[in-house]
């Protein structure tokens, strides 16, 4: 029953086949990504079990890499999103107790991240920006109202179809309680990865409500454009990553709205300034706060499950200090990696990277977001339009959820391919007046095409 999970991923390699590459990627793999859980997927005997939105992604993601290397020389992200890739299948191959494994685990690593990045790199800007953002906006709205049921109900109906029908492992139904509701996670299988997604859309979400007021011609479609009239995508929005009830994502999103005021300053540069003030200042005073929070010497001083969660991190970012120490350079593999008792979960992208893939991955990891900051920040300043840089300002908040959550949850699930399909985006804003004219239909075709050759 699970080779269903197959056909994404043959109908993606037929609109590639037939020059389609647009419609692949708009209509067949930003849906899968979005609308079902990374744990939908199909496991070959001596292969690595490989998702529904993996196996759409691989043919495009062919086709950018070729893209990519046309580009001529690469970018300094390309160069860190490559070294961060052979990190990875470094650590795996030569650290994992079974090769088998470690080998398996660095081919989803590469569709995951690099087939991502290389699709958000090469196949948006600038002529698909807004057909994406919108694609996005809407399937995140159309999967709200399963979240919502999460919620309420205290369970996933993602859980009970892939256990029920598809007799998947990889999802699950039980849903984790607090405050006497579900914590939402949607398609994402998790609360807090669910809360960054939703997150993520609700930052881009904004540059649609800009373009709205900006631009009156704007083409959203009649539903969307009625619904942003009445702002409802981007409440919706901000209230199923608030039932998730995940305090990360949570704050993550304040910063990126605070991060979002930034194209209503006429001057940008001194925008960005005071923005990064308040930040700045909230961050100390969250610090601060988080540290009283858990300076409990006594378990049974912890007041409710909050409590014992925040306690958890950063008795967790203390206690794996001479694990990551021991992994040295190239770490210890994903799977391999030693375990504390009571710890099994490392709730914290950053160190888990570091106690899996070493120093080598970690700072590569950490210069991948450095430069993620900077780049957008210099597309902010540096383009004329408002239109252009609102949308980078966006791009930078998405950003800014995605990196902040990390550092309370990992990167799992559909995460990495969201999160490094908009990192490859980010590198490749360039003015709307550059793009080509395009109709108004969705769909473009693209100039990447197979000849037949043979009679």
């Amino acid at each position: 029953m699970s080779a269903i999970f197959l056909l994404p991923g043959l109908l993606s390699l037929y609109l590639v086949i037939r020059g389609r590459i647009e419609t692949a990627f708009l209509s067949v793999y930003l849906p899968v990504l979005l609308l079902l859980p990374d744990g939908y997927g199909l496991k070959f005997p001596h292969l690595p079990a490989i998702s529904a939105a993996q196996s759409a992604l691989i043919p495009i993601g062919a086709v950018a890499l070729y893209r990519l290397a046309r580009k001529g020389l690469p970018s300094l992200m390309d160069i860190l999103v490559g070294l961060f890739i052979v990190s990875i299948t470094a650590s795996e191959v030569l650290r994992e107790r079974v090769m088998n494994d470690g080998i398996f685990a660095a081919l989803i690593s590469f569709i995951s991240i690099f087939l991502a990045y290389a699709a958000g790199r090469t196949m948006i800007e600038p002529g698909l920006r807004l057909v994406t953002v919108r694609r996005i906006v809407i399937l995140m709205l159309l999967v709200a109202p399963i979240g919502l049921y999460d919620w309420r109900m205290g369970q996933s109906i993602y859980g009970v179809i892939g256990q029920r029908v598809f007799k998947l492992d990889s999802v699950q139904a039980f849903i984790q309680l607090r405050s006497g509701h579900g914590r939402l996670v949607a398609s994402f299988n998790d609360a807090e990865l669910a809360g960054i997604a939703f997150g993520m859309a609700a930052t881009l979400n904004v540059w649609l409500v800009y373009l709205r007021k900006w631009r009156s011609t704007v083409n959203l479609g009649k539903p969307l454009d009625w619904l942003e009239q009445y702002h409802i995508p981007g409440l919706l929005l901000l209230l199923c990553v608030y039932f998730t009830q995940s305090r990360g994502p949570l704050l993550a999103v304040a910063v990126g709205y605070l991060i979002l005021q930034i194209p209503k300053f006429k001057n940008k540069i001194l925008g960005t300034v005071m923005v990064a003030i308040v930040i700045a200042v909230s961050a100390a005073g969250a610090y601060q706060y988080f540290s009283r929070y858990t300076n409990i010497t006594d378990p049974g001083a912890v007041v409710n499950e909050q409590q014992g969660s925040a306690l958890y991190r950063r008795q967790m970012n203390e206690l794996y200090k001479p694990i990551v120490k021991q992994g040295g350079f190239l770490g210890w593999g994903i799977l391999s990696r030693p375990v504390l008792p009571g710890m099994f979960s490392v709730d914290n992208e950053f160190l888990l990277v570091h106690i899996a893939y070493g120093n080598a991955g970690y700072f590569l990891f950490i210069l991948i977001a450095a430069e993620t900051f900077r780049r957008l920040n210099a597309r902010a300043w540096k383009l004329q339009e408002r239109e252009d840089q609102a949308f980078a300002v966006a791009l930078l908040a998405a950003m800014a959820v995605f990196w902040i959550s990390i550092t309370t949850v990992y990167m799992g699930e559909q995460l990495p391919q969201i999160a490094f399909l908009l990192i490859g985006w980010s590198q490749s804003v360039l003015p709307v007046s550059t793009a080509p004219a395009v109709a108004s239909e969705d769909v473009v075709r693209s100039r990447f095409t197979f000849r037949r050759i043979l009679r």
